[in-house]
């Protein structure tokens, strides 16, 4: 079979899960004797401002088509001005590409960087087309429903997108994050200083968007509105949707009804079976995995332990951050590399997953379970789907309150116990496993 996908690129130049699992995924199909290519969105050209695609050979065995000239890449910071984001492309530059290639399925990781064009020229080519759902950024323009410390509002009637969005990158930088130089110099230790400081700045204040940034609202709430109905548009010429987790089925499903669809946990090529009978000790050690940010839940759980250290409880919590305010339970640790993985669930009793925004599924709950950790998180995450009964402890409408009295409830009895269902009940998802599923939905749909 020849499978075309589409997602924002390829590493080192992308990351983060959803390039992860695009990479893994196509890897382990080219291993199974497919014809495996990636068409992504590159460079924004200043001379002609058509829609080309060049290919570019093969990476790792996938054959890279590169669109110069896509629809502009927003990625979690925002739309400020929607037009550029509705425009329809040059449809006779994809039908060619699909009567050349020839694919018999197109598997779309993402709607950013497409134009319309292309979905009409696979349409017209009667080629099958499958949607992974790795995040909300058809619903929602800064991806996560996100807004003022809580899941929005008023993601109905769009009434607070001008406002929430005002945070969106301007036409220059997002010109510049397209260039193929930047996609040399991304990973230089100078660039890198530049993006965390800007991504803290930006992580920090999340929760407590308002119009403050000195950029005037070029679209109203009418104007996001007509964006989700594009979104919508596109997503209706896709024959299914892949869902990774019941939360995200959930939440497309609230805003546009049924859609033909297959709910398949995720994995990846690193997860391996790993479990172990643990031991535990009177002192409970809790691992958080997640960055400083509101949407995560790390200052609800900050709260909730300040509370249960007041209260005398044995306990210590491990971040990979430097946290603004750090606290006296606190081990902090640099940034983890994946290899350190096994040293990290060796010395965690616990993970803790207290995100408070819909997350789509969280890799690193399937991680802590291939080590045989238990896990508490919260009813928005979407790999509770995946935590067998009794291996972990789930908290819908999380709140401090409840992280608190979960956790001082807590005892090395009761982690034995997770451990051992954990142990012997939880069925490690492999990627071949997970291939044939998505396979059988190509099939399927």
């Amino acid at each position: 079979m020849k499978i075309l996908h589409y997602s924002l690129g390829f590493p080192p130049y992308r990351t983060g899960g959803m390039t992860k699992f695009c990479m893994d995924l196509m890897g382990q199909q080219l291993r199974e004797g497919h014809e495996v290519a990636l068409l992504w969105p590159g460079e924004m050209t200043l001379f002609h401002h058509g829609t080309q695609i060049k290919c570019n050979g093969r990476i790792k065995g996938v054959i890279s088509f590169e669109v110069k000239n896509p629809v502009p890449i927003p990625y979690d910071e925002g739309i400020i001005n929607v037009d550029p984001y509705m425009d329809d492309g040059d449809e006779n530059v994809y039908r060619r590409l699909l009567k050349e290639w020839k694919p018999d399925v197109i598997h779309i990781h993402t709607m950013m960087g497409l134009h319309k064009a292309f979905f009409m020229a696979a349409d017209r080519n009667k080629i099958k087309m499958i949607f992974t759902a790795h995040d909300f950024f058809p619903i929602c323009p800064k991806v996560t429903m996100f807004r003022k410390n809580q899941v929005c509002s008023s993601w109905r009637d769009c009434s607070e997108c001008p406002q929430c969005n005002t945070t969106a990158l301007s036409v220059w930088k997002g010109w510049m994050l397209q260039h193929p130089l930047y996609r040399k110099f991304k990973n230089f230790s100078f660039v890198k200083k530049l993006r965390k400081k800007h991504r803290d700045i930006y992580h920090i204040t999340e929760s407590q968007i308002q119009n403050e940034f000195g950029k005037s609202l070029k679209s109203s709430s009418g104007d996001y509105i007509k964006l989700r109905d594009h979104y919508q548009t596109l997503l209706r010429m896709i024959n299914g949707i892949h869902f990774n987790s019941s939360i995200t089925k959930q939440v497309y499903e609230s805003v546009w009804g049924y859609f033909p669809n297959e709910v398949i946990p995720i994995t990846h090529l690193d997860i391996a079976d790993q479990r172990q009978i643990k031991k535990f000790s009177d002192k409970l050690r809790l691992t958080y995995l997640g960055g400083q940010t509101g949407s995560k839940g790390f200052f609800l759980l900050k709260e909730a332990l300040d509370q249960l250290w007041i209260e005398n409880i044995n306990f210590e919590l491990n971040v990979f951050f430097t946290p603004l305010e750090t606290a006296s339970y606190m081990n902090v640790h640099e940034q983890y590399a994946y290899d350190e993985m096994r040293g990290i669930f060796e010395s965690t009793d616990l993970l803790v997953v207290p995100s408070i925004w819909f997350e789509t599924f969280g890799y690193v709950v399937l991680e802590a379970l291939s080590f045989g950790v238990p896990v508490l998180v919260s009813g928005n995450v979407g790999a509770k789907d995946i935590i067998p009964e009794g291996g972990g402890i789930i908290i819908d409408s999380i709140s401090p309150e409840k992280l608190c009295m979960a956790v001082k409830n807590l005892t090395p009895e009761c982690l034995s116990q997770m451990n051992k269902v954990i142990c012997e009940k939880f069925r490690v998802p492999v990627m071949e496993r997970m291939s044939q599923q998505i396979w059988e939905l190509y099939n399927k749909l």
